[in-house]
């Protein structure tokens, strides 16, 4: 029986008159089953390039899936049920919550009215000297310095000085808000 044709045949063979003869022979060896092979030489499972002597399940892997390849309602309610608290099944049929043990409450302590109020001003207060620091005279003359356009010939700003100014303090904010007081808080 042979095991194909291969196309480097198809010209050559003499006994084939048409085309319809060419697809009918195609079509029967490919109608017919591979020879089985019994050379141990040659691997015959799914994965070819392997080079284990044996091979894997076929099927998925389903370890992980509740009640493996067809989970039951019973197989959901045992893998939603905490530790720790009685089964439906158990309680006849009808599930009642009961605490194991009482879990103790964290008490939060109260803060003095001068916390509440320092914790509520520690915003403003950066938000102020942010706003301290970028209308001192010196940023004015920094930002003439590396950026002349900026400035008018009268010494003030021009809008474009100003909102860079403006970027320059919410970056400032931005940066102190969000990596500097984490990185203090470690």
């Amino acid at each position: 029986m042979s095991s194909g044709t291969l196309i480097s045949d198809l010209d050559s063979s003499p006994q084939l008159d048409g085309d319809g003869d060419l697809i009918n022979k195609i079509m029967a060896d490919m109608n017919n089953e591979p020879p089985a092979v019994s050379s141990g030489n040659v691997i015959s499972s799914p994965n070819p390039n392997s080079t284990l002597q044996h091979t894997m399940d076929n099927g998925p892997a389903t370890a992980h899936v509740i009640g493996h390849s067809h989970p039951t309602q019973a197989d959901f309610q045992a893998a939603l049920q905490p530790q720790g608290l009685p089964s439906a099944s158990s309680l006849g049929g009808a599930a009642t919550w009961t605490p194991d043990a009482p879990k103790p409450v964290k008490r939060i302590p109260k803060k003095s009215w001068w916390n509440k109020i320092f914790d509520e001003m520690k915003v403003p207060i950066l938000v102020s000297l942010i706003v301290f620091i970028f209308s001192l005279p010196i940023i004015n003359i920094i930002i003439g310095t590396y950026i002349p356009s900026f400035v008018k010939g009268t010494g003030e700003l021009t809008v474009l000085g100003l909102l860079l100014k403006c970027f320059a303090a919410g970056s400032t904010f931005w940066l102190l808000q969000r990596v500097v007081v984490p990185l203090l808080s470690l």
